[in-house]
């Protein structure tokens, strides 16, 4: 193939991918306008944009998981009763954390639980939280627990975050 050749046909090449990418473009906008078109026309739609300041906590009531909120969650920890769970990765906990709590982070509960199980009864009251209202760490550790028969469990939805904000004091280290 001689130079020029090469050039003419990489110039027709071009002239070919406009058309193309055009198309490849209509045919996303038109399946998008049509996913929303079916979206909006269905009972159960998924929320484009959603209030997550109240998500875990609506999915919680739904589920029928009793809710602490910040002053209830400071007077189970001042009374003591309760084992409270940080259900926040490790590395989170170590940095700070409730008073009295206990790490048992959701990213690795089956080997954490192991070593939790020594600390709790099916009756025990639990307190479990994560980083705030928008985390779902403690909502699925809640779940997890009373999949393995702990029926006194209470979740603090507002978190670490709530806690800190309140001006309440927190433990570091393990």
């Amino acid at each position: 193939m001689q130079p020029g050749q090469i050039l003419t046909d990489v110039a027709s090449r071009r002239g070919r991918t406009g058309p193309l990418l055009s198309h490849i473009l209509l045919l996303i906008v038109v399946s998008a306008a049509g996913a929303a078109i079916l979206n909006a026309l269905r009972p159960d739609r998924i929320l484009w944009v959603e209030d997550w300041s109240h998500y875990i906590e609506a999915k919680a009531l739904k589920a029928g998981i009793t809710l602490a909120n910040l002053d209830q969650t400071h007077a189970i920890i001042e009374a003591g009763r309760h084992i409270v769970f940080d259900a926040r990765p490790r590395s989170d906990y170590e940095e700070g954390h409730l008073p009295t709590a206990l790490p048992l982070p959701y990213d690795d509960v089956d080997l954490a639980f192991m070593t939790a199980q020594a600390y709790i009864t099916p009756q025990q009251p639990i307190l479990a939280y994560c980083s705030g209202i928008a985390c779902d760490e403690s909502y699925e550790l809640v779940l997890f627990l009373k999949n393995q028969g702990y029926t006194n469990v209470v979740l603090f939805v507002g978190g670490m975050k709530a806690w800190v904000d309140a001006g309440y004091a927190t433990e570091e280290g393990l």
